[in-house]
C-alpha cells in the first residue's frame, strides 16, 4: 500500500481485518502525525475468529511525502521482495544491498503481487504535484514489472454529504463520481481499478454497508493479484522452470538463511 500521509493505508487494513474478525479491530497504529504514524515496512496478516490467518498479507509503508519518505530505489527493492519485514525507513539514508537484513535472494512470496495506491477522495484534486510525479515515477517501476495497480479511494463519507447520510449513496453520487474520474485521470488508470471505500474509524460496532464496500475492493485486489500470479507461473513454465522446482529452490534458499 502506496499513498500520502493520513489517506487511510493502515486503516484500510484495520478495515478488512474488521470484517474478517467480526468486530473492530485496531491491529495497525492508525491517527493523525505530521511525518505519518507508519514509519516500517509492515506485512500485516488477515485473521478471522478463529485467530487463523488468511493467504494474503497487506504491507504498510511509511506515506509519501514531496521531500521524504519513500524513493524511486527503495520502492523497487519493496517491490522485488529485498526489503525485510519491519524494517524501519530512514528518510536520510535509504537502504541499499549492504545494510543489514537486505534480502538479496528473495522468494516469490516476498515481492509484491499488487500494488495499492491509497488516495483520499476528499482531497483527491489537492494533491501537490511534485507527489503526484512522485506517484507516477513509481509507477514507471510497477509497470516495468508488470504488477497491477489499483486506487483504494478512502473517506467517502468525507467527500459527499449524501453518502457521509447513506453508504449506500456512494455509487449513486456525483461527487463520487468524479473524485473516481480524478483518481483515474491521476494515476492513468481505468475507472474499474478505483475502488471507493470508507474505513472503520468513528464506528464501534461493525456496518454491513461499510464491510460490502471493503470486501469487494478487496476481492478485486485478490483477482489482480491472481491474474499476475499465473503471468508470473506462465512465465516460469516458459524458461522451464517448473512451479515445484521453484519450491524447492524456495525451501533451499529459505533453509540456507536460517542456517
Amino acid at each position: 500500500m502506496l499513498g500520502p500521509i493520513g489517506a487511510g493505508k493502515s486503516s484500510f487494513y484495520n478495515t478488512i481485518n474488521s470484517v474478517f474478525k467480526g468486530r473492530i479491530s485496531r491491529s495497525a497504529p492508525c491517527g493523525l502525525s505530521t511525518n505519518g504514524i507508519t514509519i516500517a515496512y509492515t506485512p500485516y496478516e488477515v485473521y478471522v475468529r478463529s485467530a487463523a490467518s488468511l493467504n494474503f498479507r497487506l504491507c504498510d509503508t511509511r506515506g509519501l511525502e514531496v521531500t521524504q519518505g519513500l524513493e524511486s530505489l527503495e520502492c523497487n527493492y519493496l517491490l522485488d521482495g529485498n526489503i525485510p519485514d519491519f524494517y524501519q525507513f530512514n528518510p536520510v539514508a535509504p537502504i541499499s544491498p549492504t545494510n543489514p537484513g537486505f534480502v538479496h535472494q528473495p522468494m516469490v512470496t516476498d515481492q509484491i503481487h499488487c500494488v495499492l495506491f491509497v488516495i483520499d477522495a476528499a482531497t483527491v484534486g489537492d494533491i501537490p504535484q511534485k507527489l503526484v510525479d512522485k506517484m507516477n515515477s513509481f509507477q514507471t517501476l510497477v509497470n516495468l514489472k508488470g504488477i497491477p495497480q489499483v486506487v483504494i479511494l478512502t473517506k467517502v463519507d468525507q467527500a459527499c454529504q449524501e453518502v457521509a447520510g447513506n453508504i449506500t449513496n456512494v455509487f449513486k453520487s456525483k461527487d463520487i463520481e468524479a473524485a473516481v474520474e480524478k483518481a483515474s485521470n491521476l494515476l492513468g488508470l481505468p475507472r474499474n481499478h478505483v475502488l471507493p471505500v470508507k474505513n472503520y474509524e468513528t464506528e464501534i460496532e461493525l456496518d454491513d454497508n461499510i464491510s460490502i464496500l471493503a470486501l469487494m475492493a478487496l476481492r478485486q485486489v485478490l483477482h489482480f493479484a491472481e491474474d499476475y500470479i499465473q503471468v508470473l507461473q506462465n512465465k516460469l513454465k516458459a524458461c522451464g522452470v517448473s512451479s515445484e522446482k521453484l519450491d524447492q529452490r524456495e525451501s533451499l534458499e529459505k533453509g540456507s538463511d536460517q542456517e
